[in-house]
């Protein structure tokens, strides 16, 4: 065995041995050649560059692309792999060179670089740096064919572009066939037709006119140019959709304004418009360019700054901007959403029928206008620039029936007040009408707009201020909603006009000073202006007419006025005011501005002159002619609408205004009848707050309310009971000057007085000496209430039933919200009511039934009348079987006298009743426990005996423990 194991080791010393010598003569063998890549770094065309590479004794070689990077054109069989790499497998060794177009990313840009690794399959690695550089030439073929010269410039264009091709395998002037592809079979044509021959120019150009061609492939076929797909060129035919929205529009109003659409497959485009000559290029102007677009409002002040003849922007029309693109040599200009241009003489020779939408987009649908438009059938043409494609679209436009229907043929309203008017507007959103005529001795024009799309425009005219110098537009004319604007007092910010006229609308325009000079209305020759057509405010007993015209062109001839389209008319017929009486009511205790509308403060209002302190007073004057003059003054104070108080009243302070302005004339006096000692009389302060004096107005009624919260006593000085005031409302005028406005030479004014003496009263609308005015009184109280049912001792009787009312009287406001507290006498049980008590118009109030049955007879009570919290009035009550009446005491007496009571015999003998007079009667013990209101009980089981034998007894007890 040792034996064995011997030989075994000298085996594998053996071995090793050999081994050693081996791997000693392997160390120190020659080594084998390297297998080198050589590649260089290079610039590389965007459109994709050729890269040569090369590596010996390989059988496979690896390039990695950047990121975004692409390889085509790969030769040798290579693949471009889904790695982004580009690999070639030989299969064996051998010295191989490759190549392949590389093209950068589609955001790479000139300077960018990249490195790219080389792989061959020993394992060996080389990097080259490819760098963009967009002046290095493309690859031949540019990657998408063959390496030769050849070139289409639009592979996809439209039916009715040009393509062009280029290369040096086209020979100038030469013909060559164009051919319609069918299809593709692996690259190559599968089926062709000849469609005809396209010569090259003498540049070696083949210029193609895809006019007559339809839709699909086309080659030229050319000597040296493979048949392949991408040697090809794809025809579009495009299709053009264009449409109005409605089939008929009218040549004015809102009914001339439709949607129109258009629609191409294309991205961008532009498009000639035409209507087969039946419109001329203003024309066609007007229709497509907005003139609410500010491109217009830019052109038209460049046609106002450039023509004598036009004063004002809304004087300017589409044929006025042609004339002066044309003049001004900017027909190419772009104008509104579709950017409509011009041509220009020597561009087309119907150039003046003609405009173009350059570079348009579909979007949402435009509004077009036919508004000037004459009436007739159109055919509007629509051809794509530089395509075959067009469409067509039709439209009518007839005559505008305008209508404007006043809400009233006759208007009546007292003069100095304001006067709402309503007009349905019928195929037009818009107006102007003349208001007043030579006969009436004025003229203003109104502007009027359907702003709320609701078919008609409500407004409100002011007959104080409307013709008086310094009165603002808003003091003058308002509308909520919609639009309405005063010529004379501040002119149009909407509108194309007014336009007056001399005779016929054919003549030059006149001014607005000049027309009402041809009234004879004022004399424009002498300076005079429309503020000097009236003296004084509108005044009654004239008409003024209100004539409404569609366009706003007014003429005059022969000294009278006309209008050249009238739609609609209505008169304005102003009545004397009148001032009728002045009442005193009253209303629940209140903030004096607690409701803003003469309706619901109406809705709680008694006639009454005697008024309890605490309760609203309020002072109703029926007089006329004062609430323009108020809705100036609020508007100048408050910058409120002329219509705001009208809906939500005033502060007082603007009542004070109107009689603090002594040439108006309007006075009133609300003072005590009695002055104390060197004081002047008390008066209600017409400067307070709003919560405790305010003013209601009712225009349409000719009445206001004053109305004063007592409880705040907003007076000069405190308020007493039996206070008696005066209240004398007065219109006056001078003995002998008629109201004139302030015609100060510095400063014309919309106020005034007798003669213009801004201190000396008259009353606008009343001659001279004719002074009216109206009275009454009231007398303040205090707060009180009366009982009902009182007995010989002056208590109140409340009979023990389980449905009884409490009546009386009261000069608290009826409607007041109140009650009656009926409780126990002090050291009596406790018990407590409270049931409401409502007030009629005469002042008898009743309390709701209420439930007393578990009181018992005789029991007596105290009954308070309370009001918000407090007790105004206080008695006795008590407690009995039945009510008796005064009626019924009469009947006992009458009773008494003839029949004497049978109690008279038994003298000697007390009635039964007499035994119990020790005893409360069975009642008693229910005293303490009402069924409804709650009571505080003595203590049960214990008298006050008991009570005191319990206390001696505590007491010897306390004795004993200290003994």
């Amino acid at each position: 065995m040792t034996e064995t194991k011997k030989k075994v080791n000298a085996v594998f010393m053996a071995v090793l041995m050999v081994l050693s010598v081996v791997a000693v003569s392997a160390a120190f063998a020659a080594p084998a050649a390297a297998q080198e890549i050589s590649v260089e770094d290079q610039d590389i065309s965007e459109d994709g560059s050729t890269v040569e590479l090369s590596s010996s004794d390989t059988a496979s070689i690896n390039v990695q692309l950047p990121d975004g990077w692409t390889a085509e054109d790969i030769s040798d069989d290579g693949d471009l792999l889904a790695t982004n790499e580009v690999n070639w497998d030989f299969g064996d060794r051998d010295d191989r060179s490759v190549s392949f177009t590389l093209i950068p990313a589609d955001d790479a840009e000139d300077g960018d670089s990249e490195t790219l690794t080389v792989i061959n399959d020993h394992g060996t690695q080389e990097t080259f740096t490819a760098t963009v550089d967009a002046e290095t030439e493309p690859a031949p073929g540019n990657g998408d064919g063959p390496a030769y010269d050849f070139n289409i410039d639009e592979q996809d264009p439209w039916q009715g572009q040009e393509v062009t091709l280029t290369g040096d395998v086209i020979e100038p002037n030469t013909a060559y066939n164009l051919i319609a592809v069918d299809g593709f079979d692996g690259g190559d044509f599968d089926g062709t037709e000849r469609v005809r021959q396209v010569t090259s120019n003498n540049d070696g150009e083949i210029v193609v006119d895809t006019g007559s061609l339809d839709t699909g492939y086309y080659f030229v076929d050319i000597d040296g140019v493979d048949e392949s797909e991408e040697n090809t060129f794809y025809v579009n035919v495009l299709d053009v959709d264009a449409a109005f929205d409605d089939d008929s529009v009218t040549d004015a109003g809102p009914n001339s304004v439709t949607e129109f659409e258009i629609e191409t497959e294309r991205g961008f485009y532009s498009i000639d418009v035409s209507a087969d000559g039946d419109l001329e290029d203003y024309e066609l102007f007007g229709i497509f360019v907005d003139e609410s677009h500010s491109d217009w409002d830019s052109l038209a002040n460049d046609v106002v700054a450039n023509d004598d003849d036009i004063d004002e922007v809304e004087e300017v029309t589409p044929e006025d901007a042609v004339d002066h693109l044309r003049s001004a040599d900017r027909t190419d200009e772009t104008f509104g959403d579709l950017s409509v241009t011009l041509f220009d003489e020597e561009d087309e020779d119907d150039y003046d029928e003609m405009i173009r939408f350059v570079g348009i987009s579909d979007t949402d649908e435009y509004d077009v206008d036919f508004a000037g438009i004459d009436e007739d059938d159109y055919e509007f043409e629509f051809e794509e620039t530089d395509t075959e494609a067009t469409a067509t679209a039709n439209i009518s436009v007839t005559e505008s029936d305008s209508e404007a229907n006043f809400d009233d043929s006759v208007y009546t309203q007292s003069s100095g007040d304001l006067v709402e008017f309503t007009v349905e507007l019928e195929d037009t959103d818009d107006a102007y009408i003349q208001f007043g005529d030579e006969d009436s001795s004025f003229v203003d024009v109104f502007y009027i707009e359907d702003d709320s799309d609701n078919g008609e425009v409500t407004f409100t005219v002011n007959t104080r201020t409307i013709g008086a110098a310094d009165a603002e537009h808003d003091q003058v004319v308002y509308s909520d909603d919609d639009i309405v604007e005063s010529y004379l007092h501040g002119g149009f910010d909407e509108g194309d006009g007014p336009h007056f006229w001399a005779d016929d609308v054919d003549e030059e325009y006149l001014t607005y000073e000049e027309y009402l000079d041809e009234l004879d209305l004022i004399d424009e020759g002498d300076g005079e202006d429309g503020f000097d057509q009236l003296p004084r405010p509108l005044q009654w007993g004239t008409d003024y007419d209100m004539t409404v015209d569609s366009d706003g062109h007014f003429i005059v001839e022969d000294g009278e006025s006309d209008v050249n389209n009238e739609i609609g008319h209505a008169i304005l017929d102003l009545v004397e005011p009148q001032l009728s009486s002045v009442s005193t009511w009253v209303g629940p205790s209140d903030s004096a501005d607690e409701e803003d509308n003469v309706e619901d403060l109406q809705d709680k209002l008694t006639e009454r002159e005697n008024v309890a302190i605490d309760d609203q007073l309020v002072i109703k004057a029926e007089a006329e002619g004062i609430y323009g003059y108020l809705a100036a003054v609020d508007y100048a104070e408050n910058s409120n609408d002329l219509n705001d108080g009208l809906e939500d009243g005033y502060e007082v302070a603007v009542l004070n205004e109107l009689l603090e302005d002594d040439g108006e004339g309007v006075n009133m006096v609300i003072e005590d009848q009695v002055a104390h000692g060197n004081q002047d009389p008390n008066q209600i302060d017409l400067t307070a707050d709003e919560s405790d004096v305010y003013l209601l107005v009712d225009n349409d009624a000719g009445e206001f309310y004053l109305i004063v919260d007592t409880s705040d006593e907003p007076f000069d000085r405190s308020i007493e009971n039996g206070d008696e005031f005066n209240v004398e409302l007065e219109y006056e005028t001078d003995g002998d000057d008629r109201f004139r406005f302030d015609e100060d030479t510095n400063e014309r004014s919309w106020q005034g007085g007798a003669g213009g003496d801004t201190d000396a009263a008259a009353f606008p609308y009343y001659q001279p000496d004719s002074t009216q005015s109206v009275s009454t009184t009231f007398t303040l109280e205090d707060p009180e209430a009366v009982f009902d049912h009182l007995d010989e001792d002056e208590l109140v009787q409340i009979e023990a039933s389980d449905d009884f009312e409490i009546t009386g009287t009261t000069n608290v406001a009826p409607g007041t919200d109140g009650h009656l507290r009926i409780s126990n006498q002090p050291g009596e049980s406790s018990f407590v009511y409270d049931p409401d008590v409502e007030i009629d118009s005469d002042g008898t109030f009743t309390a709701e039934s209420t439930d007393f049955s578990e009181r018992s007879t005789d029991t007596e009570a105290v009954v308070n009348y309370r009001i918000g919290g407090s007790t105004i009035d206080s008695t006795d009550g008590i407690f009995v079987d039945e009510v008796v009446t005064d009626d019924d005491a009469d009947e006992a007496d009458d009773d008494a006298d003839e029949e004497p009571p049978e109690t008279d015999d038994t003298d000697d003998e007390p009635p039964e009743t007499d035994d119990t007079d020790d005893e409360p009667p069975e009642t008693d013990d229910t005293d303490d426990t009402p069924a409804e209101p709650a009571e505080d009980d003595d203590i049960p089981g214990f008298g006050v005996a008991v009570a005191l034998v319990a206390l001696l007894a505590a007491a010897m007890l306390a004795l004993r423990r200290q003994n």
